[in-house]
Parts: C-alpha cells; structure tokens; sequence
C-alpha cells in the first residue's frame, strides 16, 4: 500500500509545471507590459511581413514551369524529383495566396519587442534599415553569428525616428541591404 501512495506523488509532481518555468515565463510577460507603459516607446502596427500583388500570368508562369520540368524530368526516368516539385508548387500556391497578420512591434531604452517577444539590446550587434519604394524594413542584426537578422516591416511609421532612437543604443550597419532571401522573395513576388 505504500508503494501505491508514492507512486500517486510522484506522477502529481510531474503534472504540475516547476516553479522556475512559471516564474521565468511571469518576468517575460511583466517585462512586455513594463516596456509597453514606459512613456519613451516607439510603438507601430504592420503586416508580419510584407505581400505582392499577383497577376494570373504568375499563376500561370508557375504552373507552366513545372508542369514543363515535370515532363523532362519524367522523360529521362527521374520520378522522385516530380513528386518534389509537385510539392514544391503546393506550397508555394499556399505561401503565396496567405494574408499576413498585423503585428505591434515596440522599442524602448532597453530592446525591442518583436512579435510578442522581447530582444534586448545585449543580444543585438548592429541594425540597419532597407526602402523598396514605400516599403521599408528594419534589420536586427543579434550578436550570435548563428542567427539570421530580425526582419521587422516598418509599415506606416518613419524609418528617420526609427533610425534615431536605435543609434543611441545600436551601430547602424551603413553598407548592407536587402537579405538575399528578401530579394527571392521580392522577385517571385511570394
């Protein structure tokens, strides 16, 4: 019987989440309140990321493609990459038709809150800032060379107060541009 008693302890422990967990996830949630009521904040609403439109002659350019690599590949025997490219245009049709959400994005004297997340200016190394025509996006460059930059659309708000509010916290990046994979993305108007 006592063994019963012990068992029942221990697996009531494992269903109830440590204190540790619900206090780090509590000081990251008091952290983004305690950013969003501090008067010096720079606060903007955008789209995640940024769409194009698409005429039907895209479509159709993309269908042809594969249907067209489809027949070569099929021609010299090679079926496994079809199946690839099959799934390759299902999800390029499903990325390309998908409306981002509005997201608020945040800075303040200690970091940036980026899609319900708060960076601090400790992680980041340099930022710089992109304009495609009306479109401009804000890079955040972290520290640790394997991450990729934070790429932040700025919608409505200017990039000049942006730009001044980072340089007091951040270096600005002079020489880089637009990532590669925003380029891809540019182009095939995904």
């Amino acid at each position: 019987m006592a063994q019963i008693k012990v068992k029942k302890i221990a697996t009531k422990a494992k269903k109830t989440p440590s204190k540790a967990k619900v206090v780090k996830k509590q000081d990251k949630e008091k952290k983004i309140v305690r950013m969003l009521d501090i008067a010096e904040v720079i606060r903007w609403k955008a789209p995640d990321y940024y769409t194009f439109e698409k005429s039907p002659f895209w479509a159709l350019s993309v269908g042809a493609i594969a249907i067209l690599s489809s027949l070569i590949l099929i021609y010299s025997e090679n079926y496994f990459p079809v199946i690839i490219i099959i799934l390759a245009v299902i999800v390029t049709f499903q990325v390309a038709h998908e409306k981002p959400k509005t997201q608020e994005f945040a800075l303040d004297e200690g970091g940036a809150l980026v899609r319900n997340s708060y960076v601090p200016y400790s992680e980041l190394k340099s930022f710089w800032i992109a304009k495609h025509g009306a479109k401009s996006i804000l890079y955040l460059e972290p520290v640790s060379p394997l991450k990729s930059p934070i790429v932040i659309p700025l919608g409505e708000e200017k990039g000049d107060n942006i730009r001044h509010h980072l340089l007091r916290y951040l270096p600005e990046k002079l020489e880089a541009g637009e990532e590669f994979s925003e380029k891809l993305i540019r182009i095939f108007r995904l």
